[in-house]
């Protein structure tokens, strides 16, 4: 008996024959059907649906079906249609039967994401929620949680989402060389009944490192448009499913930030050392004891871009803000420069420490905190 079921909505004869052929290797039990019915998920639950797009006219019929995996396949490129698929919850578009090896691929990699989800319900992923913050601009704490984010993984094989909380104008998926398609602003239409399925339809798992982005609209418009709810809802159904969730927060202070704020377990605040960065910790400082925000253990103070003729010493931060440094980063902006321009990982194997003072740093950082 196969260990996976697949639906397969076409009309096309010769698809359904070919598509038989095609996944009888993958373990994968097909049913196939001419239509789709609202009552097939009712009377059996499939692992995958494989949709005709020529097959269904309307998508958001399947939209909220949360239990399966849905490839759509169509015959011509069509950017528009395609996107409209991908909004109602397709994991992904394949032309076929020029992509045949593509479909092949997604499937594989969609029964890793079943297998993590197995694991979620044998209890697996302690969903620790780590906020990286700064009240200046320019603090380099996109870099420092991205690189956090890949230590994680790649250095103790732990599973790690990295939510980038800027919907207006985040970064985070240039870091990894990503150009993804959506956001976590297409999870409004599913809000209430919002899964770990939900969540991966519309993140990117980076091939190398293993690392889920979870990326905003990045478009101030759309990003007005966000719930207030929508963030705390996906970051508490992630929590029971990853093993970090590192938060990459904007400097401003708006609704989604005060939230990851709020939600996080840990905040690292990125200082940089000169008098701006000074400036805008006392003002993050003050908000903080305001609202109790990050106290005691719960909070680490980083100082970013260390460099023997900064204008501050590490012994002056201390000295002046009475509060002691957990980590330092030093200042290595040409060597980390390609990595950025070409959205390369910055370690490659378990015992890379990296090739940057900044990598370095910051590998030595995250082992202090799992140390804890």
């Amino acid at each position: 008996m196969s260990a996976y079921k697949g639906l397969l909505i076409t009309k096309d004869l010769e698809w359904s024959e070919l598509i038989q052929q095609l996944l009888e290797n993958e373990n994968i039990d097909i049913t196939v059907m001419p239509e789709w019915k609202r009552t097939f998920q009712e009377q059996q639950s499939y692992h995958y649906i494989f949709a005709d797009m020529d097959s269904i006219e309307n998508p958001e019929l399947l939209k909220n079906n949360s239990k399966s995996s849905m490839i759509a396949l169509t015959r011509d490129h069509d950017f528009l249609l395609a996107r409209t698929w991908l909004v109602s919850g397709a994991k992904d578009v394949i032309v076929f039967p020029d992509e045949k090896e593509r479909l092949i691929e997604l499937v594989r990699y969609t029964r890793d994401q079943f297998r993590l989800q197995a694991e979620t319900s044998l209890g697996y992923g302690t969903g620790q929620v780590h906020a990286f913050y700064s009240a200046k601009g320019g603090s380099g704490k996109t870099l420092l949680s991205a690189i956090a984010a890949q230590s994680l993984s790649i250095h103790h094989n732990l599973k790690v989402l990295l939510i980038d909380m800027d919907a207006q104008f985040g970064t985070v998926d240039s870091l990894f060389g990503l150009q993804p398609i959506r956001s976590y602003h297409d999870l409004i239409p599913v809000m209430e009944e919002l899964d770990i399925r939900h969540i991966q339809n519309v993140s990117n798992v980076h091939e190398e490192t293993k690392v889920s982005i979870l990326t905003g609209p990045a478009n101030p418009a759309i990003a007005q448009t966000i719930p207030d709810e929508l963030m705390t809802k996906i970051i508490n159904v992630a929590s029971n499913h990853y093993d970090y969730i590192i938060l990459d927060l904007p400097t401003n202070i708006d609704n989604l930030t005060f939230t990851g704020l709020s939600l996080a377990q840990h905040i690292h605040y990125i200082m940089t050392p000169d008098s701006l960065g000074m400036r805008a910790y006392k003002y993050a400082e003050d908000l903080f004891e305001r609202y109790q925000i990050g106290r005691g253990d719960q909070y680490s103070l980083i100082v970013n871009r260390n460099h023997p003729k900064s204008e501050l010493t590490v012994k002056d931060i201390v000295k002046i803000i009475g509060r002691d440094v957990q980590g330092t980063v030093s200042g290595d902006y040409f060597a980390i420069q390609p990595f950025l321009n070409m959205g390369e990982s910055f370690f490659k194997k378990k015992k890379d420490k990296g090739t940057t003072k900044v990598t370095k740093d910051m590998k030595k950082y995250i082992d202090e905190i799992l140390k804890r």
